[in-house]
This record gives C-alpha cells, sequence and structure tokens, in this order.
C-alpha cells in the first residue's frame, strides 16, 4: 500500500463511542424491593443518566433515597468537594481517537487503573503509506524557521522508505518453510520492519475509562508540565467529557497560555 506522498497530520480526531447507560426498569423495582420513594423523589438526576449513576450508588451507601439534597447539582458538587471519587467509578466513557503518535500512546497507556485500551498492531497491519504526527512544538509560533519542518518531514519519509525496503528485503530473504502459516511469516515481516519506524508513525486506540480515571488523566496530562501533544488530547477529550456529563467535569476550567497551548485546571482536584 505505497503512497507517494507521506500524509503529516496536525492532530487528532476524536469519537465519543460508548457510554454508560441505566435500565430504569431495574431500578424502580429495586427502590420499591427496599420500600423507600419511586424514581422520582429519589432519583434526582432525572434523565442524565452520568449523573444518575453516580447517585444511586452514592445513596446506595447510606440508603438515603428520598432524602437529603435535592438539587442535583449540589449533591454531585458534594461528592465531588469531599473527594469521594469510589462511585464516580461506576460511570464509563469510550473514545476512538485517531491522528496520534506512538510517542503519545507510549504514554498514555502508563494510566493503568481504571482504563481499557485497543491499539492498532503494527505486527498485522501494514505499515507502508503510514501517516506520521507533527510535533505541537514544530508547529508553534515561536518556531522561526521553515528549515525545522523540512528536517522533519525528510526524517519521516526517509523512515517510511527504510520500512518498506525492509519489507521487500524480507519478503525476498525470509524462508518460508519455517513457519507453518503464511500470516505467521507475514506477521514477522511487519513485526521486525516496524522497528525503523519511529515514534511519529501515527496510531489509532480505543480507550475507555471511568469518570475518576479520566479526571485523574485530565488533571495529570493537561497540566503544564505535560507533554504537549498528549495535553492537546486530553483537553479536547476533556471539551467533550464538559458537553457530554457538565454535571462531573464542569470544574475543570481551561486556559490559553501565551505559547499558543492550553491547560486545563479542576477546581475539586484529586477526587
Amino acid at each position: 500500500m505505497n503512497k507517494e506522498k507521506t500524509d503529516m497530520l496536525k492532530g487528532p480526531k476524536i469519537y465519543l463511542t460508548t457510554r454508560t447507560s441505566v435500565d430504569w426498569d431495574q431500578v424502580a423495582e429495586f427502590l420499591s424491593d427496599q420500600g423507600v420513594p419511586p424514581i422520582p423523589d429519589s432519583i434526582r438526576a432525572g434523565s442524565d443518566e452520568s449523573a444518575a449513576v453516580v447517585e444511586i450508588s452514592a445513596r446506595l451507601c447510606y440508603m438515603s433515597y428520598g432524602r437529603g439534597r435535592k438539587d442535583i447539582s449540589d449533591f454531585i458538587n458534594n461528592l465531588l468537594s469531599f473527594k469521594d471519587g469510589s462511585v464516580f467509578e461506576h460511570v464509563n466513557y469510550g473514545f476512538v481517537v485517531t491522528g496520534v503518535s506512538r510517542s503519545l500512546t507510549h504514554e498514555l497507556v502508563r494510566h493503568r487503573a481504571g482504563f481499557a485500551y485497543s491499539q492498532r498492531s503494527q505486527r498485522y497491519v501494514d505499515e507502508s503509506g503510514a501517516s506520521f504526527v507533527i510535533p505541537p512544538a514544530l508547529m508553534s509560533d515561536a518556531v522561526s524557521s521553515d528549515h525545522v519542518r523540512e528536517v522533519f518531514d525528510q526524517a519521516m519519509k526517509d523512515a517510511a522508505a527504510s520500512y518498506d525496503q525492509l519489507v521487500n528485503a524480507l519478503e525476498e530473504s525470509l524462508d518460508e518453510n519455517v513457519f507453518e502459516k503464511k500470516t505467521d511469516r507475514r506477521k514477522a515481516i511487519r513485526q521486525a520492519a516496524r522497528s525503523v519506524l519511529p515514534n511519529a508513525t501515527e496510531t489509532k486506540i480505543f480507550i475507555t475509562a471511568n469518570v475518576r480515571a479520566w479526571r485523574h488523566f485530565i488533571e495529570m496530562r493537561s497540566a503544564p508540565y505535560a507533554d504537549w501533544e498528549i495535553r492537546r488530547m486530553a483537553i479536547k477529550i476533556l471539551s467533550l467529557l464538559i458537553d457530554e456529563a457538565p454535571l462531573l467535569f464542569g470544574d475543570f476550567t481551561i486556559e490559553q497560555l501565551p505559547d499558543g497551548t492550553s491547560i486545563a485546571t479542576p477546581l475539586h482536584s484529586k477526587v
């Protein structure tokens, strides 16, 4: 799948693909069995399913259905302020992310608790014609010379050419008889050839995490000291989550820095 032109990507595309949902019939049956007020009186979040899951689980701890705070915003903010983070682990969001580098995902997958990952494989997928992600620093206004991009672009083209050359050389020289299946041979060729690909090689990844894990990830990776590329992704994910679940993520403030990048800071830290 050779391409005449090597694609240089300027940023990620992020798709919010999965959400936690509520089976309201089962919730109603649970409340009835426990002899507590029905849904409209017990679950203040109403149709906001993400906040409702948090509320249902938090109220179960004290069997406080029908009592206590009647305003769901006040209820959620109280949990955040007291760092009652365990109940936020019941709500999950999944994203498909494309247009990010292998460098970014090497850092991303260090976040383990509460996360699940499925990433494009360089062993099974042919990387001929791969795209590459331009590091944000190379697109910064602080870079005054076009020569920087020229050096990067040429390095990526050279790496792509080296990959193709190594694949072709292995296709010609790797003995077919040592492999039980043709797919095993193709995998062996690609896993060897990928060694010449740089960290800037574009990848695609499916990420699922619970609200508590997402809050921790965003707080850590949207801080000023975080790598620019992962910080950019974290803030894009945060923007989607603020729209999707404002009660759970609306305490984050996004601020633009003089260098043109952005950071995000939560009102309620380390929940």
